[in-house]
């Protein structure tokens, strides 16, 4: 998989194509903020990822599609990207076309059709990159892994923070999960995982569980021909009290297994007991004696209510009666008051002693008169006294009339209480007959597979085959093995990687030179032991260790046929040789002053042509770097050169989208 095409396409539908020579070392220089570093990006997002790293500035104002053409083993991809909505950081959408002719498209031809997950799966396969699950080395419960393209890219791509970066070697490798995801699938990248490693560990898990199920089975064929006489008896035993064997003493007269076997066949094919069945007319009948027994009390309630209200007012009038005879006896002393001659009452003498009172009494008629109406109320409540007797009476009569009927009731929801527990009790003793002939026929059937020793040896047999197959998947699977393979592709590295650190004149270059996959990083020994990257000093050294492992590593996937893009991209690769900005402001040119920079800068070009050409266009080198060196060769593998007003984004988009170059 090499790139043929990075397409860009404006708002308004304009389209910048920039093409690449396939199998070759391609060059694009320029001044600062020409849009060199956003090639890398484009590719990058072409690729499949979803977050959007491309700067904001005349790019993000300007371009609504970003497209890349790649080629294949076999053919063309065409992959475009749709520029994210202001303010989103991610886009999962995606166009993907394939054809062996295919060209970049026109604007009116783009759609989305495919996501970011499809485009790595359709590429990654197109390449040969399987459904390949890799172990996980994140610790207990990490989980295997699936290799995919996205895995494959960060092999391929080199931003300009990270070609000189003297802790990550690899793209992305600060990102959380990233680090993980590189130490995951590098060893399947460089061939020490087997391709159907996947499929080769489900079938490994299948013929362990396999192997389980067998030795169960055999254990407990065992089982049954060591107890089998003694589990016929147990079994006889619970089928006699169950009472599914009715001749009485069955058991008794059992002789041998195959009688005891007849016997629990019998047993086992015995009618329960009948359950009897709750009928609708039973419960409803029942539902009528409890609403009967609820009114019958109710009715208790509402007759002693009755009684109360009478016995109370009783009790009221005894009090009243006392009250008024007490009073008819005391007014009965106004016979004992004087007459006068005239026929009048002396009201102010005392009629027991004749003295005079202070204050004169009432007139005796009056007084009598009081007495005789109090007499009258007397007569009134004796006349209505027999009639709340015998309201009593009958509210007793009622009374118990209630009471015998409720007792009835009652005694009629108890008989039917009874029913219902004698049926829970056939039923209970149903279900366990039931449950008995169960266990009776689940043992009869494993004799019947079993039978008299000759399913051992069944068992046995295929017992020593799934071992076997168990034995092999192991083997192939051998973590060791696994480890001598990834040591011989580190080796095999580890030589180019050292030759090429001494061809570029790198400190401690011409010692055992190599990657540490655990720590993922370049080592090296020194006088003073072994050198990582990060121990190692100068921005030119760490960008020389970042170029002789990544060429190191492409050249073995290209040899080994490994499922990598056959593409690598470099973004300022020169920059510890280069003045800064503001001292290439001040006046100082785009090419190192000093002879040695100038040499070592040439060296790190000569290397990438010549490990280009030695695979002879089956690797493609794109570096985008200021460096615009003068050796005819150099030039001739400039594709462009941005300088002058030339950019990434041509200033007619500028000048029409609003905005400026920089």
């Amino acid at each position: 998989m090499q790139l043929r095409s990075i397409i860009l396409y404006s708002k308004s539908g304009e389209k910048r194509v920039l093409d690449f020579c396939l199998g070759e070392l391609n060059i694009v220089t320029g001044t600062s903020q020409t849009g060199k570093s956003a090639l890398l990006d484009i590719v990058d997002f072409c690729m499949g990822r979803d977050e959007v790293t491309l700067p904001i500035g005349p790019i993000s104002r300007t371009v609504s599609w970003y497209a890349a053409l790649f080629q294949l083993p076999d053919t063309r991809a065409f992959v475009a990207r749709k520029a994210p909505a202001p303010g989103r950081k991610s886009v999962t959408n995606a166009m993907l076309e394939l054809g062996a002719d295919l060209e970049p498209l026109d604007f009116e031809q783009l759609r989305v059709n495919a996501d970011s997950t499809m485009v790595r799966e359709q590429l990654g396969g197109r390449i040969g990159i399987g459904d390949t699950a890799v172990e996980g080395t994140g610790g207990p419960g990490s989980g295997p892994l699936t290799a995919h393209l996205g895995h494959a890219a960060l092999l391929c791509l080199q931003n300009q923070d990270e070609v000189s970066h003297r802790r990550w070697l690899f793209h992305r490798q600060a990102e959380d999960g990233i680090r993980t995801a590189l130490r995951t699938t590098l060893p399947y990248f460089l061939g020490a995982v087997a391709e159907d490693q996947a499929a080769m560990q489900q079938q490994l898990t299948t013929a362990r569980r396999a192997l389980r199920r067998l030795q169960g089975e055999l254990k407990a064929a065992e089982a049954l021909n060591q107890d089998v006489d003694v589990t016929l008896q147990t079994l006889l035993r619970e089928a006699e009290t169950r009472g599914l064997l009715p001749e009485a003493g069955a058991v008794e007269v059992v002789a041998d297994r195959a009688g005891a076997i007849e016997a629990l066949r019998r047993a086992a094919t015995v009618a329960s007991l009948p359950t009897p069945m709750r009928e609708e007319e039973q419960r409803r009948r029942e539902l009528e004696l409890q609403q009967v027994r609820d009114q019958l009390r109710r009715n208790l309630r509402d007759v002693a209510d009755q009684r109360k209200l009478l016995t109370d007012q009783e009790h009221h009038e005894n009090g009243f009666t006392s009250a008024v005879n007490r009073g008819v006896s005391r007014l009965g002393a106004a016979q004992l008051v004087a007459v006068q001659p005239d026929g009048g009452q002396d009201l102010r003498a005392c009629p027991a002693c004749g003295s005079e009172l202070s204050e004169p009494d009432p007139p005796v008629d009056a007084m009598l008169a009081m007495r005789d109406e109090l007499r009258g109320q007397l007569d009134a409540v004796r006349t209505t006294r027999p009639g709340r007797e015998r309201a009593l009476r009958q509210l007793q009569e009622e009374t118990d009339q209630l009471r015998q009927r409720l007792r009835g009731v009652e005694g009629a929801l108890s008989v039917v209480s009874e029913a219902e527990a004698a049926r829970r009790g056939l039923q209970s003793r149903a279900e366990e007959q039931a449950y008995t002939r169960g266990r009776i026929d689940t043992y009869l059937a494993q004799l019947d597979h079993a039978g008299p020793g000759g399913d051992l040896v069944r068992l046995r047999s295929q017992i020593t085959l799934a071992e076997q197959v168990v034995t092999g998947l192991e083997a192939e699977l051998d973590p060791q093995e696994v480890e001598d393979r990834l040591a011989h592709s580190l080796n095999y590295i580890s030589s180019d990687m050292t030759q090429w650190a001494d061809r570029l004149r790198l400190e401690h270059g011409t010692r055992h030179v190599r990657l540490d996959l655990k720590r993922l990083t370049v080592v090296t020994d020194s006088d003073e032991g072994v050198a990582e990257l990060m121990r190692i000093g100068s921005g030119k050294n760490w960008v020389g260790y970042h170029l002789v492992a990544h060429l190191a590593l492409h050249q073995y996937f290209v040899v080994h046929g490994r499922p990598v893009p056959r593409l690598l991209m470099l973004d300022q690769p020169t920059q510890p040789y280069y003045p800064s900005d503001v001292a290439k402001q001040a006046g100082m040119r785009d090419v190192p002053a000093r002879d040695e920079d100038r040499e070592a800068v040439l060296r790190l070009f000569e290397l990438m042509r010549d490990v280009v050409d030695e695979l002879g266009g089956g690797f493609q080198i794109i570096v985008s770097d200021h460096a615009n060196l003068p050796e005819s060769w150099f030039q001739d593998r400039v594709r462009y050169n941005w300088r002058d007003g030339d950019a990434l984004i041509p200033q007619e988009w500028i000048d029409q989208h609003g905005g400026s170059a920089s």
